[in-house]
């Protein structure tokens, strides 16, 4: 009997040696790439080939669905299982992953738990199967199954084995994953870094330029403080910034703290220059194992155009209140003066009548402040009454008629007879021709003329304001009626840029129209109308202005 005895020793040791050298190399070939599906599909080819069946395939559980999807298939009917879902319990591979156990089916079609559906598709015909599970920290995540053996059956050895390959795939299979949420990782972060609308640049500890995302190159590239060259350069050479003031920062980021920047840049852009303001943020960085430091600005230059013009605005508003108020101290106090010394020989009716028409520019100041919020809001309330156009000129003839007297010039009314009244909140057009005369006295000089005119055309009452002042050139034309737009004269003057914007607003709430006619060095005309009363009854013959 020794020598049998020796002989199956041998036999059975040569089996195991080609186990062991079958798990090697199925351990080898997993091991050689980090894509999930190349590594299933490596996986598949070796089972197939050792255990000689007719197919082999390979699961894994969705996490976001809970279904079994088979990723890889190889042998007979491969194309039909890939893609297949099954839910757990469904199937054997669903059996498996929902119990966590192995499985030999001697005959699929006489169990129960056989899905059937691929046999039925095809003219493939399952016999037998193994089914084992493939387990991460003791849970099933993924199912490998063998089918239709060329010795007939599977044995508890083959089930063994095929447990010891699924221990080998585990690993696989887990440092794949990791490998693929590191790789869509860094994908996310390079889209996020070159898609991001904020310049980044990533530096090294002595300023040297190491990456940088799309937005950075567009917008350092056309700095005209820096020489535009970007790779392998210097921060301060392509920002313009002093390099002494940089390095010290940079100490101070290396040092561990995080700072707020502010940088200025001069960008050349087809219209010509333009001056941007980046607030940027500074902190270390671990770079692909080296220290870095990034650099994230944001432009801010439109909050800090904002608040430059909010400041301008406050000047401006404060100027425009100053000069009003300063004519009606300058009244009390005179008429004060000639109270108390008794003294006949001031002009106290001049006096009280310029205070009253200071106080009324202070009044319609501070109203075109307030009715302007409300008219973009939507929430101003006109109260619109039947008004003769002729005595809406002569008021607005009589509040202005001191002040172009006073800088020398000359104010004419015309207003064409038998004009139709027109619906509209009486104070609210004063208030717009005023403006608009108050704007032609503060941009004509004298001797210079300015003409008001009320006509008829058609179904529309046209009102017109026409000064002799420097004009408007074509391209600001379109900006003068919108909010804080000032118009520059040669002389310098100042406004606070409301009262075009305020006029806009108010002609178009009773529902007409406004516009401006103008030459540079030949004057303005501004027009607006106003929708008749009863124009149906009216039956006017049409007219132009």
């Amino acid at each position: 009997m020794t020598p049998a005895v020796t002989k199956s020793a041998i036999d059975r040791l040569q089996e195991r040696i080609r186990d062991l050298t079958f798990l090697h190399e199925t351990s080898r070939v997993l091991t050689s790439t980090l894509d999930l599906d190349g590594v299933l599909h490596s996986l598949m080819s070796q089972v197939r080939e050792y255990f000689q069946v007719d197919a082999a395939s390979a699961a894994l559980l969705d996490e976001a669905t809970g279904e079994i999807v088979f990723r890889v298939a190889v042998g007979k009917a491969s194309d039909e299982v890939i893609g297949l879902r099954l839910r757990p319990g469904q199937g054997i591979a669903g059996w498996v992953i929902q119990t966590g156990e192995p499985t030999i089916v001697p005959v699929a079609h006489a169990d129960a738990r056989f899905y059937s559906i691929i046999d039925e598709r095809t003219d493939f015909y399952t016999h037998a199967m193994l089914a084992v599970p493939v387990k991460i920290e003791g849970l099933p995540i993924g199912v490998i199954e063998v089918l239709n053996p060329a010795a007939g059956c599977f044995t508890q050895k083959d089930q063994e084995l095929l447990l010891a390959v699924a221990d080998i795939a585990a690993i696989a299979i887990r440092n794949a994953r990791l490998y693929e949420r590191a790789r869509q990782a860094e994908q996310r972060y390079e889209t996020l870094f070159n898609e991001s609308s904020d310049p980044i640049v990533v530096l090294a500890p002595d300023g040297r330029i190491l990456n940088f995302n799309r937005r950075a190159r567009e917008l350092l590239s056309q700095s005209s403080t820096g020489d535009g060259e970007l790779a392998d350069a210097h921060f301060w050479q392509v920002t313009g910034i002093d390099e002494e003031e940089f390095q010290t920062l940079l100490l101070q980021v290396r040092a561990g703290k995080s700072l707020k920047t502010e940088l200025k840049l001069t960008i050349q852009t087809e219209e010509g220059e333009e001056l941007r303001t980046l607030e940027a943020t500074m902190t270390r960085i671990n770079y692909g194992g080296y220290e870095a430091i990034q650099w994230i600005g944001h432009d801010i230059s439109e909050r800090v155009a904002f608040e430059q013009l909010r400041t301008n605005l406050i000047n401006m508003i404060i100027h425009d209140l100053r000069n009003p108020l300063g004519s009606i101290m300058g009244s009390l106090q005179l008429l004060y003066t000639g109270l108390v010394e008794r003294d006949q020989t001031l002009p106290f009716k001049k006096l009280v009548n310029n205070a009253i028409r200071s106080g009324q520019k202070m009044y319609r100041l501070i109203d075109s402040l307030l009715d302007t919020g409300r008219f973009e809001a939507g929430e101003a309330e006109l109260k619109k009454v039947p008004v003769s156009p002729a005595a809406l000129m002569q008021e607005a003839f009589e509040q202005i008629h001191p002040l172009a007297l006073n800088k020398g010039l000359k104010l004419e009314s015309y207003v064409e007879p038998d004009l139709p009244t027109v619906v509209a909140d009486p104070d609210i057009i004063l208030r717009v021709l005023t403006n608009l005369l108050d704007n032609a006295v503060k941009y004509t000089f004298g001797p210079g003329l300015i003409k008001m005119e009320a006509r008829q055309v058609e179904r529309e009452i046209v009102f017109s304001v026409t000064d002799t002042g420097p004009g408007i050139p074509p391209e600001a034309q379109q900006r003068v009626f919108d909010r804080f737009v000032r118009l520059e004269s040669a002389e310098g003057t100042r406004g606070t840029g409301l009262g075009l914007a305020f006029c806009k607003l108010a002609v178009e709430a009773h529902g007409g129209r406004i516009w401006v006619e103008s030459e540079a060095g030949r004057g303005a005309t501004f027009r607006f109308t106003l929708p008749m009363d009863h124009p149906a009854a009216q039956a006017p013959a049409s007219r132009r202005v």
